[in-house]
C-alpha cells in the first residue's frame, strides 16, 4: 500500500487539493483532536495513491500518479509544507524484491517528498 500524508500551511494545501488527480482518503484541521486526547499541530491530508498484492506492480501504480501530479503541477516543496510517501510492506517468505530505479528517487526529491518505508509481518 502506498499512501500520500501531506500536511503545513492552510491556504497551501488548499492549492494542492484543487488540482490532486485523486480526493483525500482522510482530512484534518489544525486544532482537531487526534486519537489519544492530543491535537494536531496544523492542517493536512492523506491519499491512498495504490494498493496492490504484487509488490513489482507497485512502483509503476507511484510513477503513474505523480506524473500525473505533476502534470497537473503539483509539488510539495513549498514553504511550510511537508509530504511523505509511506509505503506499507507485508513481510513474508514469499515477498517479492520492491525496486525503485534512481529516477524514481529523483523524482520524490524534486517534488518534495520524503519516503517511508513500514514493514509489517502477515
Amino acid at each position: 500500500m502506498a499512501k500520500l500524508i501531506v500536511h503545513g500551511d492552510d491556504a497551501t494545501l488548499t492549492s494542492i487539493l484543487e488540482v490532486l488527480p485523486s480526493d483525500p482518503e482522510r482530512q484534518w484541521r489544525k486544532g482537531d483532536p487526534k486519537p489519544g486526547g492530543r491535537v494536531y499541530l496544523d492542517s493536512g491530508f492523506e491519499v491512498l495513491v495504490a494498493q496492490v498484492s504484487a509488490a513489482q506492480v507497485l512502483p509503476s501504480r507511484l510513477r503513474s500518479y505523480l506524473a500525473e501530479c505533476a502534470s497537473r503541477g503539483v509539488s510539495f516543496d513549498a514553504p511550510r509544507i511537508v509530504a511523505e510517501l509511506q509505503l506499507e510492506l507485508r513481510a513474508d517468505e514469499n515477498q517479492e524484491a520492491l525496486d525503485f530505479s534512481l529516477a524514481d528517487l529523483q523524482v520524490l526529491t524534486e517534488m518534495g517528498i520524503s519516503l517511508s518505508i513500514l514493514t509489517r509481518t502477515a
